[in-house]
């Protein structure tokens, strides 16, 4: 039996069977469909995180600019649609009015009015806005955003 062993160890053909190799293969394989849509799926809630953060600050720096003595009367508009409401925002945003991120096709959508002192914030997908900030309850169950909440 020792002679045996020592022959085997000894032997010149010495690395990975084809069979080892694909066992490998495959034990990767598994793990690598285990952690990409994982992955993926953190990407995207960061993405969203960043969103919401950002149109929790750009609706601050609203209610600011109202504090402030600005007049503001939008409804469902684009920010850049009042010029010295997204300078002021702009301005007082580090980096200026951040991108967003979860789809950067979109754009920021603005719904505020200085009499009734509500500010809502949310992104406009070309057909839909969906608003982020305040969270608006039910939410749309089409929501993008609330997938990766």
């Amino acid at each position: 039996m020792m002679k045996w062993l020592v022959t085997q160890v000894n032997k010149k053909n010495k690395g990975f069977t084809l069979i080892e190799m694909v066992v490998v293969m495959a034990i990767i394989a598994v793990l690598i469909a285990i952690a990409v849509p994982q992955v993926l799926r953190l990407i995207n809630k960061s993405k969203v995180t960043a969103d919401l953060s950002s149109a929790k600050a750009i609706a601050t720096q609203i209610q600011q600019y109202m504090a402030d003595g600005g007049n503001v009367n939008l409804t469902d508009a684009a920010l850049s649609t009042d010029a010295n409401l997204q300078n002021y925002v702009a301005q007082r945003i580090n980096g200026g009015i951040p991108k967003i991120r979860f789809n950067s096709g979109w754009e920021w959508r603005v719904t505020a009015n200085t009499t009734s002192e509500e500010v809502y914030v949310g992104v406009n997908s070309g057909s839909t806005t969906w608003w982020l900030f305040p969270e608006i309850s039910p939410q749309n169950d089409n929501n993008p955003y609330w997938k990766y909440k």
